[in-house]
């Protein structure tokens, strides 16, 4: 299994959710960065929330706040003990560690993205933790991640998305891949999203096979 064994400093990653669809896209990122021992601070919009229950069944306020990060655990199969890393705040707390630049973070995902917290981002609009955090990340120079989940997107979507992309944000939409067996399953499409998230963080995995050229016995023209 990957280790950060050669890291030089475990710095919390901050990791929104957002009520775009595909949840499991920020939920499975969250059990790769546990499974890793990296910090997390957890921000769940209030959107997020339903759309993590129709899609995952995983209904996060019915445990009880001090059983949640141990109920998130539960869900992702994960050792109990791996609770003690993640920090979640409220998207209403402005007050929050990641809402300020003191607040040491390795950097910042937001996965799955909508695109109005996408466009708050790309004006500059801070109204909530999420776009707080974003906007930190921004001041501060540090990897800021967005998946966004949209399609077809307008001209409106592709404006917000060149703004932040020439800011230095880097864009990783959850496109299909076909070049190995595994990618035939949606858990193998999930993992290979992911896996370009961790890639791009500097984080080692195994989420998914890397490209080794073109097979054997293959011409090019």
């Amino acid at each position: 299994m990957p280790t950060l064994a050669n890291h030089p400093e475990k710095l919390p990653i901050v990791l929104g959710l957002t009520g775009a669809s595909g949840s499991i896209l920020g939920l499975t990122l969250l059990k790769e960065l546990l499974l890793l021992d990296v910090p997390v601070d957890l921000v769940l919009s209030e959107k997020s929330l339903l759309v993590m229950y129709q899609e995952t069944g995983f209904q996060y306020t019915q445990a009880k706040p001090e059983d949640r990060q141990i109920a998130l655990c539960q869900f992702l199969a994960l050792p109990a003990e791996k609770a003690s890393l993640i920090q979640v705040e409220s998207n209403k707390n402005i007050g929050a560690p990641s809402a300020s630049g003191s607040h040491r973070t390795a950097g910042m995902v937001i996965a799955p993205c909508s695109m109005g917290t996408l466009a708050k981002i790309a004006c500059g609009i801070s109204d909530n933790l999420l776009t707080r955090s974003a906007d930190v990340a921004l001041k501060e120079g540090r990897p800021l991640i967005l998946m966004p989940r949209e399609t077809p997107l307008n001209a409106i979507h592709l404006e917000n998305m060149l703004k932040l992309a020439r800011l230095g944000v880097k864009m990783v939409p959850p496109m299909l891949s076909f070049y190995a067996p595994q990618f035939d399953t949606v858990a193998g499409q999930i993992h290979y999203s992911v896996g370009k998230i961790l890639d791009l963080l500097g984080y080692p995995h195994t989420l998914y096979d890397r490209w080794h050229g073109l097979a054997k016995g293959i011409e090019t023209v």
